[in-house]
């Protein structure tokens, strides 16, 4: 039990580690301007601005932090988990879909953005299951192969 906990924290904190890493180096590219703070509810205005004049580099570097994110926070806790890991893959890039929609709900995003995301997120967890490799088959108490 505490392999299966320990999975899905390794999963979670390697989605947000790679999301905060990229995106921290994307706000040192493109910064937000003096003052504003984009933490602050009353800043809403002119972060919506500042998001409007946003390069479509920068948009790329968030959309890739947010998918990278999922891929190798799922590859990680599958890898922990030991079995069941598609299972585990699966949550864990399904948690980092939700957090890109409560972020696509919070403030405008470029349709292509949330368009690629919904087809790169699937994307990203195939790839994962193609790298875990074939289902092993359960023996089902069976103590030899049959002739």
């Amino acid at each position: 039990m505490a392999r299966k906990i320990g999975a899905v924290l390794a999963g979670i904190v390697i989605v947000f580690a790679v999301v905060i890493a990229l995106q921290f180096a994307g706000m040192t590219m493109w910064p937000p301007p003096e003052g504003l703070d984009p933490m602050d509810p009353a800043d809403r205005e002119g972060f919506n601005e500042y998001i409007a004049g946003l390069p479509v580099g920068a948009w790329a570097l968030v959309f890739a932090s947010e998918v990278l994110g999922a891929f190798l926070g799922a590859l990680a806790a599958a890898w922990i988990a030991g079995d069941h890991r598609r299972w585990f893959a699966g949550g864990i890039v399904a948690v980092a879909l939700a957090g890109s929609v409560m972020n696509w709900m919070s403030f405008p995003h470029p349709p292509w953005f949330i368009f690629g995301q919904l087809f790169a997120y699937p994307l990203a967890f195939l790839v994962v299951v193609r790298i875990l490799g074939p289902r092993p088959i359960p023996s089902r108490g069976m103590s030899r192969p049959l002739a």
